[in-house]
């Protein structure tokens, strides 16, 4: 059983949405009742409220939170609370900014890190949760492609090869640059312009000896503010493209990550992966470059040189077993089910290590 430690003082009802997935697995939140907190029951994890009896602490919210409303003292306070009785702090960061943490004593999972930030004593990239794609638009039922000689390379997004739009995103891009380095804005830009890069992204892979099944769309989102509902037209032309290809393109937007690549895990497709020094879940543990092609960034002129030889390596046998492996992935370790088994045993390997 591991004991975890989270501060009850810091927690905010008014903002429950700002919650770790820990927190909110081991509390139960009765925001009807001035947010009041109990603990729930966890066969492996339970609450302890002596900070001095706990195997480790847990930052209450979000590292987000403490950002955008300016109370990074609080959380100052509760890293120092667990340096003084001798415990980690795990922190969690979501969405598009990575957290900008130097402390040896701190746990660290984030959507957006930079894998070669590595300022802190552990540092994993958190899985974006979605419901199951399978039983959503498959009907459950999982059915992968044969392999063919010349492969399908998917992809359905916002990207851009306007100069006049690269001009006009790279400067303002810059202009956040040079706010952020002033201390004038909070969060951290990408190092560069994300939709002009996605353009660069798909021309690498305008080869003969591929096919390609890009949707490209102006607006993120296809400007549509109804697109994450599961039935909406822009939303299935997105998962068709997923499942009608037999490679998709997962590459960061403005954040660095891609919920693409959950995506086309969870519906049993390979994605192509455009690591521009990204940070997935539990990277020390999981080989990730042994499943899907993996194609670093200083490497995209020869993506389709990369994708063919992985290809072509593959027999059809090995091609459909890919793909089942890549949804095994996503439901072993992507899933919430899945990050708890894996962060209790990293947590354990951490706790006793320092024990």
């Amino acid at each position: 059983m591991l004991k975890i430690y989270i501060n009850p003082d810091n927690f905010f009802p008014n903002h429950p949405g700002s919650t770790n997935v820990i927190s909110t697995l081991i509390w139960d939140l009765d925001l009807s009742s001035q947010g009041k907190i109990t603990s729930k029951h966890h066969p492996q994890l339970l609450y302890e409220p002596d900070v001095a009896k706990a195997d480790i602490c847990v930052l209450t919210m979000l590292w987000n939170f403490y950002i955008k409303h300016s109370k990074e003292n609080l959380a100052d306070l509760e890293i120092s609370q667990a340096e003084k009785n001798g415990k980690h702090i795990v922190i969690f960061g979501t969405r598009d900014y990575p957290a900008k943490i130097r402390n040896k004593n701190v746990v660290l999972f984030e959507s957006a890190g930079l894998n070669s930030r590595n300022t802190v004593l552990y540092h994993s990239g958190l899985p974006f949760f979605i419901n199951d794609y399978m039983d959503i638009y498959c009907q459950g039922t999982a059915t992968f492609r044969h392999k063919r000689d010349v492969p399908s390379i998917g992809f359905c997004g916002q990207s851009n090869n306007s100069i006049i739009k690269q001009v006009w995103r790279a400067s303002k891009n810059n202009y956040h640059k040079i706010n952020y380095h002033l201390g004038i804005e909070k969060w951290e830009p990408p190092p560069f312009e994300t939709t002009s890069f996605r353009g660069r992204v798909l021309n690498a892979f305008d080869d003969d000896r591929l096919e390609t099944n890009f949707i490209v769309r102006e607006k993120m989102r296809a400007g549509d503010p109804k697109i994450q509902s599961e039935q909406n037209r822009n939303k299935l032309a997105f998962i068709k493209n997923i499942l009608e290809s037999d490679y998709t393109i997962c590459m960061r937007g403005h954040g660095n990550y891609s919920i693409r690549f959950y995506e086309t895990l969870s519906l049993g497709r390979i994605p192509i992966f455009i690591d521009t020094d990204c940070l997935l879940p539990f990277q020390d543990e999981i080989d990730y470059k042994s499943l899907f092609p993996w194609i670093d960034v200083k490497d995209l002129p020869y993506a389709a040189e990369i994708l063919l030889e992985f290809h072509n390596n593959l027999s059809n046998d090995e091609f459909i077993n890919l793909q089942e492996k890549c949804r095994n992935l996503w439901l072993e370790h992507m899933t919430k089910d899945g990050f708890y088994r894996d962060f209790i045993s990293k947590i354990n390997t951490i706790v006793s290590v320092k024990n």
